[in-house]
Order: C-alpha cells, then structure tokens, then sequence
C-alpha cells in the first residue's frame, strides 16, 4: 500500500517532467557499462621500460661506486728542476716543482737525489701527507681535490756534483697499491771556486829585540818589535768559499813552531762566511778578503816564516788548496855594550905591572863589570869561572906564573863578540940590591978570611895603600918603567891589592 502510493506519487511527475526525462536518460548512459580502452603505443612501452632499466643500473651503479669500486691510482704527472744549474758560489740551491694526481690517496712522499752512477746522495726527504700538506711544504704547494701542484721547493743540498731527483708515491695501506715512482732530468751543483792566497807578507823583515833603544845616534837599528809581535798581512781570492784559514810559524829549516786556526763560517750550517772577533779589528770582506797588520804574537830573538793555508767548504776527500809562504822574518837581539869594566874599582887597563918582592905573598885583585844586553846576551870572563851575569864583581888571585890575563867577553849570539883583556904581570921591585962591604977590614973568620961588613939594613915595610899609580902607568913597557919602580920606595908603590 505504501509502495503503491510512492509509485503513484512519483509516476506521474516523471511522466509529466520533461526536465526529469532528460536527466534520467543522462544518468542511463552513464551507468552503462564502459567500453575497452585503446592500446598505447609501443614506443611509450619502450621507453616506461628503459627507464625502470636505468634506474636499476643507477642504483647498481651506485652500490658498486660505494662498496665495490677499486679507486683511482694516484700518479706523478710531472717532476722538473727550476733550472738545470744552480751555482754555490751565487748561494744558489736547488729547486724542484712536481705535480701529483689524487694526493688524498697518497700517505707519504719520498724525494732521494742519485749521483750519475746511482749512489744516494740526498735524503731520502720524508713528507706526510695523512694529515693533509706538512707545514714545510705549505709555502710552496697547493692542493686540490685531484691535483697537488708544489713549486720550486728548496732543497737543502750544499754538496757539488750531477744529481737526478726521484719523487716516490706511498698510497694509503688500506688501498693496496704498489709505490709510484718518478724521475727529474739530470740537475747540475757547480762548485764554489776555490780560495786562494794572493799575498803574504810581514810587515817588516827586520825587527830589533823588544826594548831597544832605537835613536838617531843609531840610524841602523830596525824598529823594536812591540807586544803584538811579527805582523802579518794577506789578500784571500775567493772568501765566499772560506771555511778556515790556518796561519802556521815555521824556521827557514822548516822546523814548526806553532800556529793559529781562524774560523769564518759555522761548519754545523750553511752560513755565510763572517770575519771571527780576533780578526774583525785588521780585516774586511768585499770581492776579496783583506786582512793589514794582524799580530803574530812572535817577539822572541830568531827568524821566523811564516805560511798561511785556506780551507774551502766542503772540502771532503780533496787535498788542501796549496798554501802560501812569507819572506823570512828577522827579529834581531838588542845590541850588547861593555857598561863598565874594573880593576879594584877604577876603570881597567890593558895591562899591569905588579911588584912583588922575594918572599913575599902574592896580590890578589878585585875585578866588576857591568853589560847591558837583551835576552841573548852572553857574558864570560876567562879563563875562569866562565859564564857569569849580565853584572858582579870577583875577587880573583895572580898567578904565580908571572903573567895574568882576564878577558870579558860578551856576545849577543849573532854578531862578533866584544872583548875586554887585562893582563897582570908581577916583577921584582929590586933585582940588583947592593952588598955593603965593611971599608975598616974585618977580624978574619975561622977559614982565615976576612969577615965581610954588615949590609945595610933595609928600609922597614910599611902598609901598602890600594892600587895607584903604577897600575895607572902600565901601559908602558916594562923596559921603561921598571928603572923608575925600582928607585921608588915601597910606599909609593901603591900596588896592593
């Protein structure tokens, strides 16, 4: 009953409606079933395909590239020199630029230098690279992610001589890679020129001994050494390559006597050549080294010679620069002089004549000098005692012989010796004494003759004062003065001593 009054409430507004009719036929059509679908073409399949296929292969690809990829080697793609001769002399060293490709895969790197014949003559320089560029090499390189460039990096290499550099890649352990190596083109060090001594000379050749007197009443006498001794001056060519100079004293037999050691440049480092302090008061360095006056320390009485030898840098195996040899150098001893020469303290004579009568004792004399001389001076007084001081005084007996001869004589150990010479000669005062005879005759004595007279009795002797004028007339002849001697008196004689 209900549906029939839906049905009959609706039917006759569809069946009125024309606006009802039009949409229900819609609404028919579009619930009917659909019809089936066109096929795509087969070049959209193709390509829906490729694609699949190449986003698999990407994401292969990718796995591979993370887990299963074996990574590049890395390699050196340059090494070269700066320039193929560096010159000590100049104070060059040399240069080396290198390239190398992937450096993250690189460790370390090995830079050795090889002689022509293969010998190891530099490093082997060690760089780590694991924490990225050392600091010494960070002036001079740079890096990329796959590229190292270093340029002109300086090697310390003071050594002459042909070198060829080899550049030695150590790839990080975990790679498993072989070491790479590489090779510069031949690089040449060429040697500093040698030093050599262009002129040695003392300045002067003749020197007196220290303490002399030098004046115009002697015009031939060298200036006297001083302190400082010998001076010397030199020229050295070539002082860049200086490591020493020795200055060697030698006699003109060659017999050495000693020497001294300059040292001008630090032997442990590659310094430059710099003048030592016991020089730099006497010496200065320009294209030459110039040293004026330096001292020797030589003041004793002698000749001298004297030699001076460079020593370059890096002189290793080689044998020494041939060294240079000075005139010979003549210090001469200070000239000697007799001061004073006595006899009983008044200036002595060539000879004397000494009375001494029968039966009485034989003088003695008191003889004192006084030379002045350097350090070689010699005095002797002969014929004895020898050698004495330079000054003293003697007491010294006559000889019973008759005739004494003393001698001074001094020497300096060069020239000819000074010679002073006494000699004493004793006499008889009274040779021909008269015998007084008694003129009144005598009582005849026991042979039966007549007893001779009593002689005069001679004058008592009375004290003799110290030397006086007969040792002041002895230069004359004994033929000459004995006559007048013998008529004096004992007294006035004056001959003791």
């Amino acid at each position: 009953m209900a549906g029939s009054q839906i049905e009959q409430w609706q039917e006759p507004e569809l069946q009125g409606d024309p606006a009802v009719e039009t949409a229900a036929a819609a609404a028919a059509i579009t619930l009917a079933p659909a019809l089936a679908p066109l096929p795509r073409p087969r070049w959209q399949r193709r390509l829906a395909i490729a694609l699949g296929l190449g986003a698999l292969g990407g994401f292969g690809g990718l796995l591979w590239w993370v887990f299963l990829r074996t990574p590049p080697s890395p390699y050196v793609l340059d090494i070269s020199p700066s320039q193929s001769e560096y010159a000590l002399a100049q104070g060059d060293s040399p240069r080396l630029s290198w390239q190398v490709s992937h450096p993250r895969q690189v460790q370390t790197i090995l830079l050795r230098g090889y002689a022509p014949d293969g010998t190891l003559a530099y490093g082997p320089e060690t760089y780590d690279l694991s924490q990225g560029l050392p600091v010494n090499l960070l002036p001079y390189c740079d890096q990329a992610r796959r590229l190292l460039t270093c340029r002109d990096v300086p090697l310390d290499l003071r050594q002459p001589g042909q070198y060829r550099f080899e550049l030695t890649l150590l790839p990080d352990m975990g790679l498993n890679l072989a070491p790479v190596r590489a090779e510069s083109s031949l690089v040449t060090v060429a040697d500093l020129p040698q030093p050599r001594v262009v002129e040695l000379v003392p300045d002067q050749v003749i020197y007196s001994e220290a303490g002399t007197q030098v004046s115009d009443s002697n015009p031939t006498l060298a200036p006297a050494v001083t302190d400082a001794g010998i001076r010397v001056s030199w020229i050295v060519a070539n002082p860049e390559s200086l490591q020493d100079l020795l200055l060697v004293v030698k006699r003109p037999d060659g017999t050495t006597l000693g020497g001294r050691r300059f040292t001008l440049r630090n032997p442990s480092s590659p310094s430059p050549v710099a003048l030592p302090e016991e020089l730099q008061p006497f010496c200065q360095i320009q294209d030459r080294l110039i040293c004026q006056g330096v001292p020797s320390g030589m003041v004793e009485v002698g000749q001298y010679q004297f030699e001076l030898t460079p020593v370059p840098t890096n002189l290793g195996d080689r044998d020494l620069p041939a060294a240079k040899q000075s005139e010979v150098v003549n210090i001469q001893p200070r000239p000697v002089r007799i001061a004073s020469f006595t006899i009983n303290g008044r200036e002595a004579e060539p000879k004397y004549l000494v009375p001494v009568e029968p039966g009485q004792s034989i003088p003695g004399f008191q003889v004192a000098w006084r030379v002045e001389g350097g350090s070689t001076a010699k005095v002797e007084l002969l014929p004895s005692p020898g050698t004495v001081g330079l000054q003293g005084a003697l007491s010294m007996p006559l000889s019973p012989a008759g005739t004494t001869t003393v001698t001074l004589r001094v020497t300096d150990g060069q020239n000819p010796p000074l010679v002073r010479a006494v000699t004493f000669e004793t006499f008889n005062p009274r040779p021909n004494q008269p015998v007084i005879i008694n003129q009144g005759g005598g009582s005849p004595n026991s042979s039966g003759q007549p007893a001779p007279a009593p002689s005069t009795p001679a004058p008592a002797a009375r004290p003799r004062d110290p030397l006086g004028d007969s040792l002041r007339d002895s230069d004359s002849t004994s033929g000459s003065t004995l006559p007048e001697l013998q008529n004096r008196s004992p007294d006035e004689l004056d001959l003791k001593f």
